[in-house]
């Protein structure tokens, strides 16, 4: 499985492919099942995980008890609360497995470690991050430019096969409505 790791950093990164396979021991496999918080708000995030098969979500659960949805992550993406992997801090966010799940993880001090022993590392990390941050603006800037139901016409619309593997209230509170209005807005768009 740590293959599927090489591949991606190869993509990315492709000048420093004989290296690549010297990273890979700084990765363990893990499995969870599904519906399990990995990470747990309150709690500091020990671990950052490269997602070899499987989807989840970050969220928060705000002072009603609601859970928040505001992230996810399916294969070959990159997963963790950062603000406590990367500080000392307690994290703000849970993370939790919405489908059976594999993982390959590190662990904060072999990341440092693989940081400084193989800085080309810190290249691929980048550009995950930017890669990342570019969803992230281009998601806030069409959420807070349009209606929900056009937000959801057009998530449905763009990433139809992640949509198919959120389950409803998930998806329900990552757009900002209740599971209700998704009812309405998925047979709306179905039409």
């Amino acid at each position: 499985m740590k293959i599927q790791l090489h591949h991606h950093i190869v993509k990315l990164i492709p000048t420093f492919e004989k290296e690549v396979g010297e990273v890979l021991h700084y990765f363990e496999k893990q499995s969870f099942p599904k519906n399990q918080i990995i990470i747990n708000e309150g709690k500091t995030a020990e671990d950052f995980y490269f997602v070899l098969k499987g989807c989840l979500n970050i969220y928060f659960t705000d002072n009603e008890g609601k859970n928040n949805t505001i992230h996810f992550a399916i294969e070959n993406w990159w997963i963790t609360e950062y603000n406590s992997f990367l500080g000392d801090s307690d994290s703000n966010f849970n993370i939790a497995t919405l489908e059976e799940t594999e993982v390959l993880s590190i662990k904060k001090e072999k990341f440092e470690e693989l940081l400084l022993e193989f800085p080309f590392m810190a290249i691929y990390f980048n550009k995950i991050n930017m890669r990342a941050y570019a969803a992230a603006l281009q998601k806030q800037k069409v959420f807070a430019t349009v209606s929900r139901k056009d937000f959801h016409h057009y998530f449905c619309k763009t990433y139809p096969e992640i949509v198919k593997r959120f389950p409803d209230d998930v998806f329900a509170s990552y757009i900002g409505i209740s599971k209700e209005e998704l009812d309405v807005f998925n047979a709306d768009f179905r039409s």
